[in-house]
């Protein structure tokens, strides 16, 4: 509920247009647990959100990778070496790829990115699935 709060603060009051895209800061983690995964997190609103990847994030446009949002951390840890997750547990995270982001907000269930990073660079969009229980995302690279 806190989240979609803070999303909604993007929009100009009284008016659906969402505002100028925020820059802000992202890193992928490579996270060696008991299934190795990567963690895409973006720091939004002093709050680092998280999704979760079972393969490593779309390069090509078009591609599309499941995400699953994970709980939320403060954004000074946004540079920490350790993250305990509930669904995964601890384990080696190692910083994949990291740079700069603008963020969109089209609605608070579809974010659109700009990523500035040395693997991951262009525009991706994440959608929520709504007919689909959970937190579960699409996430999508649109360009180059």
């Amino acid at each position: 509920m806190a989240v979609q709060v803070k999303i909604l603060a993007y929009f100009n009051s009284g008016s659906k247009h969402p505002i100028r895209p925020m820059r802000s800061r992202f890193v992928v983690h490579r996270h060696s647990t008991g299934r190795t995964h990567f963690d895409l997190r973006i720091v939004e609103n002093g709050i680092l959100r998280s999704w979760s990847l079972l393969r490593e994030p779309p390069r090509r446009t078009g591609e599309k990778r499941l995400a699953i949002e994970r709980e939320s951390f403060t954004a000074d840890s946004i540079d920490s070496q350790s993250f305990d997750e509930e669904a995964f547990g601890s384990g080696r995270v190692r910083a994949w790829d990291a740079g700069e982001v603008d963020i969109r907000v089209v609605s608070p269930a579809h974010l659109a990115f700009v990523f500035r990073g040395e693997r991951i660079s262009g525009s991706f969009e994440i959608r929520k699935m709504r007919w689909y229980p959970g937190n579960r995302w699409i996430l999508k690279k649109t360009s180059l």
